[in-house]
């Protein structure tokens, strides 16, 4: 009989295949081979003699996970959600890119050679010799795609040349960028020439100016004047000027932002250079006007104004406008823009003007003439201004037609708006409809309101009878029925915001659920959280001064 160690299973060899390195936080793969769980049940019936010496079997090899082995150009599209969700992120080794190039040399290979990863950043301007080194490495891996660079320099009327000359050698690839230029009252102090005359690609551009004097704001100018292809502006300046503004090539822009803390501004001057405008965003400083006629923008289709700058719309006829947004220029939170320039766009500290103060509330009269001047269709409306609710439903009537999206913040509502808003059913319809004939309703479908409205937000004070918002969401959910005995055609709501706190909001929760299992689109609650004021983000800009530079 042969010994016991002879019997012994000896493992077998296998050829594996070739297998990338595992990753750093590769986990233990499963072994190659099933074991058997009762080795010496087995051992006993096999082979009939002592069991008590067990197989041996090698150790299994760590196998690499499964994102390791999938092909570079998976990989690197996975990559590319990583990527912070700011237009201009700020480098940084905990996120990506960089931290990419930190887990296994199979990532660096393929985070280096992505350039889509490093097309875009910021970059606050302190230290020469890091910041340079920094912006060269972004734009040599970003190799030729077009590039979206922010730059905040306080120059403390000191030349700071090489920085700017690292940039303007890629300004060919220019497609979004952002200078924030501080303290510059000296004599001409920087240049762009490498970048004069070069920037095909440059559509939109944002300039931030404090403590800056005429000359060393002619570069940028001369800048844009040169860019064939430049759309969208946003310009931030501590002092109103209109010759320098003037300067800029007005005729090609589309999206304008205007924001200046002091002096006054002849908005219609401006707006009589831009034949092709189709937003245009008004925050500082006050109207001063001289024309006479209304000014006719054919292709002005998004409003975003100030409330104590409403009087211009006084002097406008804007027949394709489409989507209006009113704020208070004393509240901070409502300074923010509402358009595609937001996410480019900083945040402008607002700047309260004599004729404005908390307790006034905004006039809707100049709004309200401008849209029956203009025989336009308004789709959106955002109002932010303290107004009351009677102010605010004097202007839904105007726009009941055609209102797609509303959105109140800070305008406390109750019961009338909301019965307003509400669908009424077909019994109710039928007993009032002598009724509304004698009340004199402005709207087109008696005291019943907006009937293609969709998205609502409601991220104010709402003081309602128990059940009469959640009354009103529910109406607007079932159309199908109004749709039938009716000549008004009722979409359904699809969207809901509302601060979290109001009683409705487990009706609310439940008409959510129950909408998300019928054959119809479902209706999305989005419940705005209580939370403190945050402080702001310091990353991109300098502490402001009261003081005007010019």
């Amino acid at each position: 009989m042969a010994t016991s160690s002879s019997t012994a299973r000896k493992p077998t060899t296998r050829r594996a295949r070739t297998q990338p390195k595992p990753c750093s936080f590769a986990h233990p793969g499963i072994p190659n081979r099933p074991v058997d769980a009762n080795v010496k049940e087995r051992s006993r019936r096999t082979q009939g003699h002592d069991a008590t010496v067990l197989p041996q079997y090698s150790s299994p090899s760590h196998s690499p996970s499964y994102i390791c082995i999938l092909p570079p150009e998976i990989l690197a599209e996975i990559f590319a959600y990583c990527i912070p969700t700011e237009q201009f992120p700020i480098p940084s080794r905990t996120e990506a890119p960089l931290l990419l190039t930190h887990v296994s040399s199979f990532w660096r290979s393929v985070a280096i050679s992505t350039p889509d990863l490093w097309s875009s950043f910021h970059i606050n301007y302190k230290d020469p010799t890091e910041d340079i080194a920094l912006a060269n490495l972004w734009l040599s891996r970003s190799l030729n795609k077009r590039l979206s660079i922010s730059i905040a320099v306080d120059f403390g009327e000191q030349p700071q040349q090489a920085i700017l000359d690292a940039l303007c050698r890629h300004a060919k690839r220019w497609k979004h960028v952002r200078f924030d230029f501080r303290h510059l009252l000296c004599p001409p102090m920087y240049s762009l020439d490498l970048a004069q005359g070069n920037v095909p690609e440059l559509t939109t551009f944002e300039f931030h100016a404090r403590d800056i004097s005429n000359t060393n704001i002619s570069p940028i100018t001369h800048l844009l004047s040169s860019a064939p292809q430049i759309r969208e502006l946003s310009w931030v300046d501590d002092l109103a000027d209109m010759e320098t503004l003037l300067e800029l090539p007005l005729s090609r822009i589309s999206r304008l932002s205007l924001s200046m803390e002091h002096g006054t501004l002849d908005y219609l001057k401006v707006l009589n250079e831009c034949p092709n405008l189709e937003h245009i965003r008004i925050t500082k400083p006050l109207l001063q006007t001289t024309h006479q006629s209304p000014l006719f923008l054919s292709k002005l289709s998004s409003l975003n104004i100030s409330s104590d700058l409403t009087g211009i719309l006084d002097h406008l006829i804007l027949p394709a406008l489409r989507e209006v947004r009113i704020y208070s220029a004393d509240n901070e939170k409502h300074a923010q823009p509402h358009s595609p320039l937001h996410h480019a766009s900083p945040h402008v500290q607002p700047h309260s003007s004599p004729v404005s103060s908390t307790t006034e509330t905004w006039d809707p009269t100049a709004f309200l003439s401008l849209v029956d001047r203009s025989a336009c269709a308004i789709t959106s409306l955002s109002v932010t201004p303290p107004m009351s609710e009677v102010a605010l439903l004097m202007c839904l009537p105007r726009m009941s037609a055609s209102l797609v999206k509303l959105s109140i913040e800070g305008v406390a509502i109750g019961d009338t708006l909301l019965g307003c808003l509400t669908r009424p059913s077909t019994s109710s319809r039928r007993r009032d409809s002598n009724a509304v004939t004698h009340v004199g309703s402005a709207s087109a479908h008696g005291d019943f309101l907006c009937p293609l409205l969709t998205d609502i937000n409601l991220d104010t004070r709402i003081v309602c009878s128990p059940g009469v918002l959640a009354g009103m969401v529910r109406s607007r959910m079932n159309v199908s029925e109004c749709n039938v005995h009716s000549n008004v055609s009722w979409t359904r709501m699809r969207k809901l915001r509302v601060a979290d706190g109001h009683n409705d909001i487990e009706m609310l929760k439940e008409l959510s659920r129950e909408s998300h299992t019928s054959a119809t689109s479902s209706l999305v609650l989005d419940i705005i959280p209580k939370k403190p004021n945050r402080m702001r983000n310091r990353h991109y800009f300098f502490r402001r001064k009261l003081c005007a530079s010019r």
